[in-house]
């Protein structure tokens, strides 16, 4: 006998997005689902996402008193609970026998999979999060036919900001579906954003009334502190971990005594904040506006900006018939990664040489032979040139400047050097020639970490098995770099092959980056005091309790401090 609403999933498909479609004795919410699951081409087999959970988190803490209760009442139902986060993971799963048990796990529908309506399409525990409301799918409503013999019923957990931050399901075999799983599923999701509400920190509370205050407009709005970041919805592009971490560093690196409002241009972005400081006691959080810059070039997506600064302090000043162009700045600050960024601008696409002065010299024929035949040749490193070795490049670039321009088919010879650390002589050709692109010291420019971190992974890892938690990006920021971008690669490249988790966290960090000092000035009795802590700490094993009574201090003074000292390794995240 055919499967009606199986067969009505099946025309949509067929039809697609954009076909004359309608379905009868099918939900308008299912067909919603059906719709957005083929958008974003979702898969129609078991969940095959996995990652590794984390149940001590917020939501965690505050929902498993609430699972075990009910885990109990619904022992002898055959139903099964299932919390989510809100990615869609499920990261708690209570089954009511061994054989409901080995069914679900070859269905995948244990912890770690990823129950998310992008990933797996029309299910109850995503689909009630994108709508925001209780939702109940059963047999062939769901849009992966693995799950057709399931019915599922949903409903949303919210924060006390009013945020989805994850869903609870009741679960079981179709033939057992009954309405009543509906009204159950919202009444634990209640139960558990109770027990939110009650755990909710002070300053979380501060934070969600400004954001009821501060957000009713349409312009893009985010409310801030350390630990937490709300938006309203034009305020969404512009959040991200990166973007969270590199705007807390430009905020707190503000003196807000001489002025109470911030306004000021993202660099290397076409975005303008202004910023202001909400007071809460010895607190406080920021209420951020994002205006975008009018500019007569192409608009650019906003969400990458933010995600990835530019390494440069001024826009380059190149036009097609330049023959030389010279980034200038400390070793190991990017200056190879600002010249791809340089050619990519330039439209330069032809395959670019590199050159590093050595014992042997630079082959300078070599050098004269790729430019003529169209390559972009980098030389890196010039401020180590001998001065014979200076007169061979005021050579090169004479001849080859003559030569580009009647033949701009010609490569582009690329220079990258420190003219502060180099000898007069340099210092006074790099002047002559002029500098194209600045770049800085990660320890003068920390809001530039996050984006530098998310292109590095993005480089490292292309298919994003790895991702970093906010505090362990925060421990990346406060560090000062001394080697610069090629000490941030190498200790990147380190954490991804020695950490098997899919997060990294802070404890995954060398310690020397898990004690790394608040990058706010501390005086001499905070550098006392927060050495004092390290060593006890140390001492104590890590148990904070024992910690404190070496230190002879109360648990909760510890606490507080350790987190204005910045040595609180909690992920501070639900």
């Amino acid at each position: 006998m055919t499967d009606p609403v199986r067969a009505a999933r099946e025309q949509l498909i067929r039809v697609g997005l954009t076909g004359n479609y309608q379905a009868n004795d099918v939900p308008d919410l299912i067909v919603r689902s059906w719709r957005r699951s083929i958008s974003s081409a979702a898969e129609s087999a078991a969940p095959q996402r996995f990652r590794e959970v984390d149940t001590d988190t917020l939501l965690g803490r505050a929902a498993v008193p609430v699972l075990d209760r009910w885990q109990h009442q619904l022992a002898d139902t055959g139903t099964t609970l299932f919390l989510s986060d809100r990615g869609g993971s499920i990261v708690d799963r209570r089954a009511s026998d061994s054989s409901e048990r080995r069914r679900l796990d070859n269905l995948h529908a244990a912890e770690g999979f990823d129950y998310s309506e992008d990933s797996i399409g029309t299910n109850a525990l995503g689909t009630s999060m994108v709508e925001k409301r209780p939702v109940f799918v059963k047999g062939s409503q769901h849009y992966s036919d693995a799950l057709a013999a399931n019915a599922c019923a949903a409903a949303p957990i919210y924060t006390p900001a009013g945020l989805v931050v994850g869903s609870i399901a009741l679960g079981g075999p179709v033939e057992a579906a009954n309405p009543i799983m509906l009204s159950l599923a919202r009444e634990i999701s209640q139960q558990i954003a109770e027990r939110l509400r009650a755990s909710a920190r002070p300053q979380d509370l501060a934070l969600a009334m400004s954001f009821m205050r501060f957000t009713s407009s349409q312009r893009p709005t985010i409310v801030l502190d350390h630990e937490s970041v709300l938006a309203n919805t034009p305020g969404l592009p512009y959040v991200s971990v990166a973007s969270h971490v590199m705007l807390w560093e430009v905020l707190n690196s503000h003196n807000w005594q001489s002025s109470a409002t911030l306004r000021r241009e993202l660099e290397g972005t076409h975005l303008e904040i202004t910023a202001r400081r909400v007071a809460d006691g010895n607190r406080g959080h920021f209420v951020v506006h994002f205006a975008e810059i009018a500019t007569s070039g192409p608009r650019q997506e906003l969400a990458p900006q933010l995600q990835a600064q530019r390494l440069d302090s001024e826009p380059a000043l190149m036009t097609p018939r330049d023959a030389v162009a010279v980034v200038d700045g400390p070793v190991g600050s990017g200056r190879s990664t600002a010249v791809d960024e340089l050619r990519a601008e330039w439209g330069r696409t032809r395959p670019l040489e590199t050159f590093v002065p050595s014992a042997e010299g630079i082959p300078w024929n070599s050098v004269e032979s790729l430019l003529e035949a169209g390559s972009d040749v980098l030389l890196r490193r010039i401020e180590s040139l001998a001065d014979d070795e200076l007169l061979s490049l005021r050579e090169v670039v004479s001849r080859h400047g003559a030569r580009r321009s009647v033949s701009p088919a010609a490569g582009v010879l690329f220079l990258t050097t420190h003219a502060s650390g180099s000898s007069a002589s340099m210092s006074s050709y790099i002047e002559e020639l002029g500098v194209q692109r600045k770049t800085a010291a990660l320890s003068d420019t920390p809001e530039r970490i996050p984006g530098l971190v998310t292109r590095i992974l993005n480089d490292l890892d292309p298919h994003s098995r790895h991702s970093i938690s906010p505090a362990a990006l925060q421990s990346l920021v406060q560090w000062n770099w001394p080697g610069n971008v090629s000490e941030l690669v190498q200790t990147l490249t380190q954490l991804l092959g020695s950490v098997s988790a899919s997060l990294i966290e802070r404890k995954h960090l060398p310690k020397h980056l898990q004690q790394a000092p608040p990058r706010r000035h501390l005086s001499l009795i905070e550098s006392a005091e927060r050495d004092a802590i390290i060593r006890a700490m140390e001492a104590a094993g890590g148990n904070k309790s024992e910690a404190a009574e070496l230190l002879g201090i109360g648990r909760t003074t510890l606490y507080r401090r350790l987190r204005q000292l910045g040595l609180d390794a909690g992920e501070g995240s639900i």
